[in-house]
């Protein structure tokens, strides 16, 4: 989406590492009293939720915190768990950072540089990488020669490709070694753009859906057109990371998606942005996320797309489907596929519930739900054992989801993630 055709700027940006450049002090043993918890898949009023070395040790109403350790009093705030966004790119440290800043604690990415995704994967099982968002990556998309996205790509982007069932398997088995996450299909036919592009045929598709499965991971798929979505579901991928926006979802198509199993990304925070910026100006306005954006962040989001054929009713129809699917038990999870890493999710949010799902389900679809699909047992709820990735807001965002804009403290395996404003660094982006 339109991230293919920015996020190539903010992989030559060199940004300013802030949250190591003012390294907040670490206690990774604490409690948080008094907070309307959302643990995932419910609220517990007033519950207490004691840290103990960078886990999730006891929640509830009638927990004593232990003597010794630091109590943080959140009476009238809201705890969730820390957001997973279920589309991102990112291709620098920096931006994982800037994630995390918004309460985003861990990126599923679609397509970044193998070298980098070799060095977050390092650094994450060395010590958890407690000041940036984690990163799990589907590196190279599977794609045919000058198919979508590499059609928009310089050369110099690292562009593996394939045109044949028998190539699957020795494609999906590079991307293991090179430690990908899950496997992400390109299906893009030009629709949107206005002229032809190539595409996997069927029986490519169901050798690298079966490859993948074999290999012990999920085939994730790009797509935006209904026809298009119909044959992925067919041919085994297990989601679908764009809501299509051709045409809306029949009964048949909902009855094959339920069948299948499958779970989808909306991504309508990326479609929106396609058809205006008002989404991206109503953030800058936002007095719990504009001054918390640079002046690049800032730029990004007021920049209009590429032209493409998306219309206003396109988008409704995108929405609508997200909706459908959602309606028959399909799991939706939020997603952003924007270079403005952390920030874009609080507006996809936002649009989910325009679309019809209520805040809690939203909430989940971005905790609980997602952790699920992507198969993140640790993470995504506020339970023992699980790690301490949390995100304290004021307000109650279960019953106003842009509540959680008004972020008050983030924290990943229990370290307390410094939330500076661009606009008080001495070396803030420009």
């Amino acid at each position: 989406m339109r991230s293919t055709f920015r996020f190539l700027l903010a992989a030559l940006v060199s940004f300013i590492p802030l949250a190591a450049m003012a390294a907040p002090p670490v206690s990774d043993s604490f409690a948080i009293t008094g907070a309307r918890v959302f643990d995932g898949t419910q609220v517990i009023s007033g519950a207490t939720v004691v840290v103990t070395g960078g886990r999730i040790s006891a929640v509830g109403t009638d927990v004593v915190p232990p003597a010794g350790i630091p109590v943080i009093d959140a009476t009238g705030s809201t705890l969730l768990p820390g957001f997973i966004d279920g589309h991102a790119h990112a291709w620098s440290r920096e931006e994982l950072e800037r994630a995390i800043v918004f309460g985003v604690t861990t990126e599923m990415d679609m397509w970044s540089s193998p070298h980098f995704v070799a060095s977050t994967r390092r650094e994450q099982e060395r010590n958890g990488a407690p000041y940036r968002a984690d990163h799990f990556s589907a590196i190279n998309p599977a794609t045919v020669e000058e198919g979508y996205p590499y059609n928009f790509t310089p050369r110099k982007i690292e562009r593996p490709t394939l045109s044949n069932p028998w190539e699957a398997e020795p494609f999906v088995a590079d991307l293991v070694r090179a430690g990908a996450n899950h496997l992400k299909i390109m299906m893009e036919d030009g629709h949107l753009n206005g002229f032809p592009m190539p595409i996997l045929t069927r029986a490519t598709i169901q050798a690298l859906t079966q490859s993948a499965h074999n290999h012990g991971m999920l085939a994730v798929a790009h797509v935006t057109k209904k026809e298009l979505a119909g044959y992925l579901i067919e041919d085994g991928v297990d989601a679908l990371v764009h809501s299509f926006v051709d045409a809306p979802a029949d009964s048949a198509f909902v009855q094959l998606a339920v069948n299948h199993g499958i779970f989808m990304v909306g991504t309508l925070s990326a479609e929106e942005s396609f058809v205006t910026t008002d989404g991206g100006a109503s953030l800058i306005a936002d007095p719990n996320i504009g001054p918390y954006l640079t002046d690049q962040e800032k730029e990004w989001l007021l920049t209009p797309a590429p032209p493409t054929n998306m219309t206003p009713q396109n988008l409704a129809i995108a929405m609508e489907n997200v909706r459908l699917l959602h309606d028959a038990g399909i799991p939706i999870l939020a997603g952003t596929d924007q270079p403005t890493h952390g920030i874009s999710i609080h507006r996809d949010f936002e649009l989910l519930v325009q679309a019809g799902l209520d805040p809690i389900d939203v909430l989940k679809g971005a905790t609980s739900k997602a952790a699920a699909a992507f198969g993140l047992a640790d993470r995504g709820r506020i339970a023992p054992g699980l790690r301490a990735d949390l995100v304290l807001v004021a307000g109650d965002p279960t019953a106003d989801i842009k509540a959680t804009r008004a972020i008050q403290r983030v924290w990943k395996i229990g370290v307390e993630i410094d939330r500076p404003l661009p606009s008080t660094h001495p070396l803030h982006l420009r």
